[in-house]
Protein backbone atom coordinates (compact mmCIF):
# COMPACT_ATOMS: atom_id res chain seq x y z
CA UNK A 1 0.00 0.00 0.00
CA UNK A 2 1.40 3.25 -0.77
CA UNK A 3 1.22 6.68 0.11
CA UNK A 4 -1.21 7.57 -3.18
CA UNK A 5 -3.73 4.57 -2.09
CA UNK A 6 -3.80 5.86 1.44
CA UNK A 7 -4.74 8.82 0.26
CA UNK A 8 -7.15 7.54 -2.31
CA UNK A 9 -8.77 5.82 0.67
CA UNK A 10 -9.22 8.27 3.06
CA UNK A 11 -10.69 10.94 -0.20
CA UNK A 12 -13.23 8.34 -0.88
CA UNK A 13 -14.03 7.87 3.04
CA UNK A 14 -13.98 11.29 3.58
CA UNK A 15 -16.07 12.28 0.57
CA UNK A 16 -18.76 9.81 1.46
CA UNK A 17 -19.00 10.60 4.79
CA UNK A 18 -19.87 14.09 4.03
CA UNK A 19 -22.27 13.60 1.29
CA UNK A 20 -23.62 11.34 4.09
CA UNK A 21 -23.61 14.31 6.45
CA UNK A 22 -25.05 16.63 3.96
CA UNK A 23 -27.87 14.09 2.99
CA UNK A 24 -28.77 13.84 7.07
CA UNK A 25 -28.56 17.74 7.34
CA UNK A 26 -30.95 18.20 4.38
CA UNK A 27 -33.18 15.44 5.71
CA UNK A 28 -33.59 16.65 9.30
CA UNK A 29 -34.19 20.50 7.81
CA UNK A 30 -36.84 19.22 5.56
CA UNK A 31 -38.49 16.73 8.53
CA UNK A 32 -38.24 20.11 10.76
CA UNK A 33 -39.79 22.30 8.03
CA UNK A 34 -42.98 19.57 7.91
CA UNK A 35 -43.18 19.42 11.52
CA UNK A 36 -43.31 22.58 11.83
CA UNK A 37 -46.20 23.19 9.03
CA UNK A 38 -47.69 19.87 10.91
CA UNK A 39 -47.85 21.74 13.84
CA UNK A 40 -49.55 25.35 12.62
CA UNK A 41 -52.01 23.27 10.88
CA UNK A 42 -53.38 20.88 13.96
CA UNK A 43 -52.90 24.61 15.78
CA UNK A 44 -55.16 25.95 13.25
CA UNK A 45 -57.55 23.25 13.58
CA UNK A 46 -58.21 23.50 16.92
CA UNK A 47 -58.25 27.42 17.12
CA UNK A 48 -61.15 26.90 14.60
CA UNK A 49 -62.82 24.08 16.19
CA UNK A 50 -62.68 26.32 18.95
CA UNK A 51 -64.73 29.19 17.33
CA UNK A 52 -67.08 26.81 16.30
CA UNK A 53 -67.94 25.22 19.61
CA UNK A 54 -68.15 29.08 20.93
CA UNK A 55 -70.66 29.73 18.19
CA UNK A 56 -72.92 26.86 18.91
CA UNK A 57 -72.61 27.86 22.35
CA UNK A 58 -73.62 31.55 21.53
CA UNK A 59 -76.35 30.16 19.27
CA UNK A 60 -78.04 28.14 21.90
CA UNK A 61 -78.28 30.86 24.30
CA UNK A 62 -79.87 32.95 21.07
CA UNK A 63 -82.37 30.57 20.23
CA UNK A 64 -83.01 30.57 23.99
CA UNK A 65 -83.33 33.83 24.20
CA UNK A 66 -85.86 34.08 20.85
CA UNK A 67 -87.97 31.48 21.81
CA UNK A 68 -88.99 33.23 25.10
CA UNK A 69 -89.11 36.35 23.81
CA UNK A 70 -91.10 35.28 21.01
CA UNK A 71 -93.32 33.70 23.14
CA UNK A 72 -93.90 37.03 25.40
CA UNK A 73 -94.41 39.32 22.30
CA UNK A 74 -97.51 36.29 21.67
CA UNK A 75 -98.73 36.65 24.78
CA UNK A 76 -98.68 40.43 25.18
CA UNK A 77 -100.20 40.65 21.74
CA UNK A 78 -103.19 38.29 22.96
CA UNK A 79 -103.09 41.07 25.98
CA UNK A 80 -102.29 38.28 28.81
CA UNK A 81 -99.18 38.04 30.64
CA UNK A 82 -96.31 35.97 31.93
CA UNK A 83 -96.15 33.85 34.14
CA UNK A 84 -94.09 34.19 36.93
CA UNK A 85 -92.10 31.45 35.63
CA UNK A 86 -91.66 32.75 32.37
CA UNK A 87 -90.78 35.88 33.44
CA UNK A 88 -87.72 34.52 35.40
CA UNK A 89 -86.45 32.24 32.33
CA UNK A 90 -86.51 35.38 29.98
CA UNK A 91 -85.02 37.22 32.44
CA UNK A 92 -82.29 34.55 32.99
CA UNK A 93 -82.39 33.72 29.09
CA UNK A 94 -81.70 37.65 28.39
CA UNK A 95 -78.42 37.17 30.70
CA UNK A 96 -77.23 34.18 29.98
CA UNK A 97 -77.13 35.85 26.41
CA UNK A 98 -75.44 39.03 27.06
CA UNK A 99 -72.88 37.01 29.59
CA UNK A 100 -71.89 34.67 27.05
CA UNK A 101 -71.76 37.11 23.73
CA UNK A 102 -67.80 38.03 25.27
CA UNK A 103 -67.06 33.84 23.46
CA UNK A 104 -68.14 35.84 20.37
CA UNK A 105 -65.23 38.40 20.75
CA UNK A 106 -62.86 35.57 22.05
CA UNK A 107 -63.31 34.04 18.79
CA UNK A 108 -63.32 37.43 16.62
CA UNK A 109 -59.71 37.70 18.31
CA UNK A 110 -58.83 33.90 17.20
CA UNK A 111 -59.93 34.38 13.76
CA UNK A 112 -58.26 37.98 13.30
CA UNK A 113 -54.74 36.21 15.06
CA UNK A 114 -55.07 33.59 12.17
CA UNK A 115 -55.78 36.17 9.24
CA UNK A 116 -59.24 35.10 8.76
CA UNK A 117 -60.80 37.95 7.94
CA UNK A 118 -63.82 37.03 6.24
CA UNK A 119 -65.00 34.50 8.94
CA UNK A 120 -64.62 37.29 11.53
CA UNK A 121 -66.57 39.88 9.66
CA UNK A 122 -69.03 36.84 9.13
CA UNK A 123 -69.06 36.03 12.74
CA UNK A 124 -69.18 39.84 13.23
CA UNK A 125 -72.46 40.21 11.45
CA UNK A 126 -73.82 36.98 13.05
CA UNK A 127 -73.51 38.51 17.06
CA UNK A 128 -74.72 42.07 15.52
CA UNK A 129 -78.04 39.85 14.03
CA UNK A 130 -78.83 38.15 17.42
CA UNK A 131 -77.57 41.87 18.66
CA UNK A 132 -80.26 43.68 16.57
CA UNK A 133 -82.88 41.15 17.31
CA UNK A 134 -82.43 40.89 21.42
CA UNK A 135 -82.61 44.98 21.00
CA UNK A 136 -86.30 44.46 18.79
CA UNK A 137 -87.50 42.27 21.63
CA UNK A 138 -86.64 44.12 24.50
CA UNK A 139 -89.07 47.13 22.96
CA UNK A 140 -92.47 46.20 24.39
CA UNK A 141 -93.86 49.30 22.96
CA UNK A 142 -93.80 48.06 19.78
CA UNK A 143 -94.58 44.25 19.85
CA UNK A 144 -93.59 42.02 16.86
CA UNK A 145 -96.02 39.91 14.52
CA UNK A 146 -95.21 36.51 14.31
CA UNK A 147 -94.39 36.86 10.85
CA UNK A 148 -91.55 39.42 12.10
CA UNK A 149 -90.59 36.73 14.50
CA UNK A 150 -90.36 34.13 12.08
CA UNK A 151 -88.15 36.69 9.94
CA UNK A 152 -86.12 36.77 12.96
CA UNK A 153 -85.62 33.62 13.62
CA UNK A 154 -84.71 32.96 9.64
CA UNK A 155 -82.70 35.53 9.35
CA UNK A 156 -80.70 34.90 12.27
CA UNK A 157 -79.91 31.07 11.40
CA UNK A 158 -78.73 32.27 7.71
CA UNK A 159 -76.12 34.57 8.76
CA UNK A 160 -75.11 31.54 11.41
CA UNK A 161 -75.32 29.41 7.94
CA UNK A 162 -72.76 31.82 6.38
CA UNK A 163 -70.84 32.20 9.20
CA UNK A 164 -70.13 28.36 9.23
CA UNK A 165 -69.95 28.04 5.82
CA UNK A 166 -66.99 31.02 6.11
CA UNK A 167 -65.35 28.59 8.84
CA UNK A 168 -65.96 25.56 6.78
CA UNK A 169 -63.77 27.09 4.08
CA UNK A 170 -60.98 27.97 6.37
CA UNK A 171 -60.98 24.29 7.40
CA UNK A 172 -60.90 23.46 3.58
CA UNK A 173 -57.53 26.03 3.17
CA UNK A 174 -55.67 24.15 5.85
CA UNK A 175 -53.04 22.14 4.76
CA UNK A 176 -49.68 22.06 2.14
Amino acid sequence: MTLVDVIDSAVKIGLGALIAGISALLLSRSQHHRDLSKAKINREFEILKDVAEQTERFTQAALRYWSLASDSHRLKRSSKSLSERKEKDLAESKSALFDIFHELTSSEAKLLLLGKRDAQSALRTYGEMVSAFRRSAVNESQLMSDIEIETWRENILKTRERLLSELHLCYQRLGP
